[in-house]
């Protein structure tokens, strides 16, 4: 893990900088692998053609499945059941418990319909409607996530979605058994085992066995995120995820083994991941980086770490309060506040997927337990967008109505408008009605 000490203060933008060593770090270009977009628009193609028959060859090869007929990949209410038994209490209980608070934190986010009359005599609102139909994607590669379930299908079920089907990929053909409870859980009993772009693929086209739907949400590899991106607008898609980050701003006064371990619980999940950590002190900075590498080597995926650390940094600044300047540069998908009056920075903060707030929030609660969706925006995509919620599965849709009366006093200047723009079909839809 690279750090760097930057001796001048920092501006808003970055502003100044640009010729530094930290901003390049910062900047690198993430060059599209046109290898991955080939692929995968082959992949789309073969299931819009072939549909079950590709999903079964294609679930065969990458994911060492042997599925003969479409059924074998249809997950049946018997093998719900039974992965019910395997997964250990605590677990469940663990599961339950997460359930609970992320149906109780996106009930609250609910909007409410309104309707008014305007000085014109106009009525106007709006109506808020769940999208019907919903495929959630589970990630399942070098790790498995039955969180993940329930942070994608829980604000669904709380907006009022009918429909909700899972794909997952498999090893072996075979299902976590606690992503399994997950589903069952939030009541989805149509569960496919298929993953990647071809996943991706069937549920925004449709095959005989799987049903088309009217978006997908969850997060994947790079496979599935062009899939998402090739078919957006044939489907609706909740973000194209990068790799995971997490900023953390500490102060001089925490346990370096805490911060430490912070960043370890965002390296872990691929060799793309990225943990920065900006600080205003030197010691407390090598302190922090000792403490990675110590703690890194008793964890399994000690050899992601690794490669992950390439992609890190430490930044050790002037002046904490200058770390915002930075914190909104970066806009991460995660951001800790670990200082000693962590609240001041909130004002200042205005790209971030997650606040983090205080030495006792590590990032790993809102992974699990905390309540908002841990599906955030990664890629800096946090200056433009937000993590999902129930208004992903919410539309709103307009109300306009207008009387006699009020109709007459909006008829002139609409047609007068409709003119100017050389509509002369939307005039005549006004003063036909004089």
């Amino acid at each position: 893990m690279k750090i760097f000490l930057i001796e001048n203060r920092i501006s808003a933008n970055l502003a100044g900088a640009e010729k530094s060593n930290f901003y390049k770090f910062l900047t690198q270009a993430q060059t599209s692998d046109l290898d991955v977009t080939k692929t995968v628009s082959e992949i789309i193609a073969n299931t819009r053609k072939n549909g079950d028959k590709a999903l079964i060859s294609y679930s065969n090869k990458f994911d060492k499945a042997t599925f003969k007929k479409a059924e074998d990949f249809l997950v049946s209410e018997k093998e719900i059941n039974a992965a019910e038994k395997l997964v250990t209490k605590e677990v469940k209980d663990a599961l339950k418990l997460a359930f609970t608070r992320i149906k109780n934190y996106h009930q609250k986010q609910l909007p409410k319909d309104f309707r008014f009359k305007d000085s014109a005599g106009v009525e106007l609102g709006n109506l808020w409607r769940a999208i019907e139909s919903v495929g959630v994607y589970v990630p399942g590669g070098t790790a498995s996530y039955p969180s993940s379930v329930l942070m994608s299908a829980v604000p669904a079920l709380v907006s009022g979605v009918r429909e909700i089907s899972i794909c997952a990929p498999t090893s072996g053909g075979k299902i976590n058994p606690a992503v399994l409870f997950a589903a069952k859980l939030c009541g989805i009993k149509k569960i496919y085992k298929i993953g990647g772009a071809q996943a991706i693929a069937a549920l925004a086209i449709g095959t005989k066995t799987v049903a088309k739907v009217d978006k997908i949400v969850g997060p994947g590899n790079s496979f599935v995120a062009t899939a998402k991106k090739i078919l957006f607008g044939e489907v609706g898609i909740d973000m194209i995820a990068g790799p995971t980050d997490v900023t953390i701003i500490a102060d001089k006064n925490n346990n370096p083994d805490w911060i430490a371990a912070d960043a370890l619980s965002q390296l872990e999940h691929g060799p793309d991941s990225k943990a920065f950590i900006v600080t205003d002190n030197q010691d407390f900075a090598l302190k922090v980086s000792a403490a990675i590498s110590c703690l890194k080597n008793d964890l399994p995926r000690a050899a992601i770490i690794e490669k992950s650390l390439e992609n890190s940094a430490i930044f050790v600044i002037k002046n904490l309060d200058d770390a915002s300047h930075l914190a909104n540069f970066i806009a991460p998908e995660h951001l800790e506040i670990a200082t000693k009056n962590a609240e001041k920075f909130l004002p200042k903060i205005q790209n971030a997927g997650a606040i983090f707030l205080g030495n006792y929030t590590p990032e790993s609660i809102g992974d699990y337990m905390a309540g908002p969706s841990h599906t955030l925006p990664t890629s800096a995509s946090a200056k433009f967008s937000s993590g999902l919620s129930v208004f992903d599965f919410l539309k709103r849709i307009s109300l306009i109505s207008c009387d006699e009366k009020s109709f007459k006093k909006l008829a002139k200047a609409t047609a007068t408008l409709a003119q100017c723009e050389g509509l002369q079909a939307h005039a005549l839809s006004v003063t036909i009605r004089k």
